[in-house]
């Protein structure tokens, strides 16, 4: 098959991580695939893809940003130009540009929803949910996501975890560091001021502990403000994003993710499949609560943008028994993939 998948970028974000794992999946299997990206910032991947993948800058090579239905234009072009057997997009306005750029062309796209569709404006949404009601499918990360759709999608939807690919695998459960690990975005989504509000009162009893922050966004610089207003450089770290954060801090005590909403959050997956106790909030649209079930023990959920709640599960956390390293048949990223084509296939046959 010829398989296209639309996204903003492949940078260094969760969809983009998930669209690499299938991309150099499909393409292991033998299928053609594209990718082209929208944003017009957007230069190569952040994550390893194979050289068989073609990696698409649409509007990269433009003097400035072009109008929606210039934009549209262009990626209908593009599509057609590749004429693939299936479109794939991830991201909620590139689901929009996806469903108006292939209006009347009968080229089959899927859909995936990757995030809390009650956290987006009513006129982004109610475009959205026509891209999912005039799509060939729709994928969802959680139960509670598909169920949201269900009146838009009926039975054309089907739920499907993200894979789990690591970059490092421990070869032995390590003795762990006292360090409490932070890995994603610092934007309001992901709430890190809770996270640092939290720690500090958890370092006021466990004073030899730190917390080590990895990630990128617009709100770095306001998390270091409130860490140097905390006096609280020598023992929290807010760091770049990093492509060997795995590697580098496998054996830390304990993962928290303190997210106000998240689809299915990869960087709490793999930290879970690293062995690493780990605290997340039981935040829409439930991505965490689908993880806890399967890591009953590891993970422990606790109420959302709630202080006093997450940091009882920090200390709670600290007595669950470190396990090894193991990547649930679930997370497979082979597994994962099949699930992907099997459902491909049967949106191309109802077009």
């Amino acid at each position: 098959m010829r398989i296209t998948f639309v996204c903003d970028t492949m940078d260094s974000g969760g969809a983009e991580r998930v669209i690499s794992s299938l991309a150099n999946s499909f393409s292991d299997f033998g299928h053609e695939i594209s990718i082209i990206m929208l944003a017009k910032r957007a230069s190569g991947s952040f994550y390893k893809l194979s050289d068989k993948i073609r990696l698409i800058g649409l509007t990269t090579n433009l003097s400035k940003d072009p109008s929606f239905l210039r934009k549209s234009r262009l990626l209908k072009k593009q599509i057609l130009d590749i004429r693939p057997d299936v479109v794939i997009s991830f991201l909620s306005y590139v689901c929009i540009y996806t469903w108006w750029s292939l209006h009347g062309t009968r080229i089959p796209y899927i859909v995936s929803e990757r995030n809390d569709p009650n956290s987006r404006g009513k006129i982004k949404q109610f475009l959205l949910n026509i891209s999912f009601k005039k799509s060939s499918g729709c994928v969802f990360q959680t139960d509670d996501a598909k169920d949201w759709y269900r009146n838009i999608c009926g039975n054309k939807s089907i739920v499907i975890s993200n894979p789990v690919n690591l970059s490092f695998i421990p070869n032995q459960c390590p003795v762990p560091k006292k360090q409490v690990l932070y890995v994603g975005r610092y934007s309001e989504q992901k709430n890190c001021q809770l996270l640092i509000k939290t720690f500090l009162k958890f370092h006021e009893r466990h004073p030899d502990y730190c917390l080590m922050m990895y990630g990128d966004g617009f709100l770095e610089s306001e998390l270091v403000s409130l860490v140097k207003e905390s006096k609280a450089e020598e023992y929290i770290k807010i760091k770049k994003s990093s492509k060997t954060w795995q590697e580098d801090e496998f054996d830390s005590s304990l993962f928290v993710l303190p997210s106000r909403y998240e689809g299915m959050p990869n960087v709490l997956a793999e930290a879970l499949c690293l062995g690493i106790p780990s605290i997340s909030t039981d935040c829409p649209i439930g991505g965490p609560k689908e993880l806890k079930k399967i890591f009953p023990e590891l993970l422990m959920l606790c109420e959302n943008e709630n202080l006093d709640s997450m940091e009882n599960a920090m200390e709670k956390a600290l007595l669950v028994k470190r396990q090894k390293f193991d990547i649930p048949k679930e997370l497979d990223k082979t597994y994962i993939a099949n699930k992907w084509l099997d459902f491909i296939q049967g949106a191309i046959k109802r077009e």
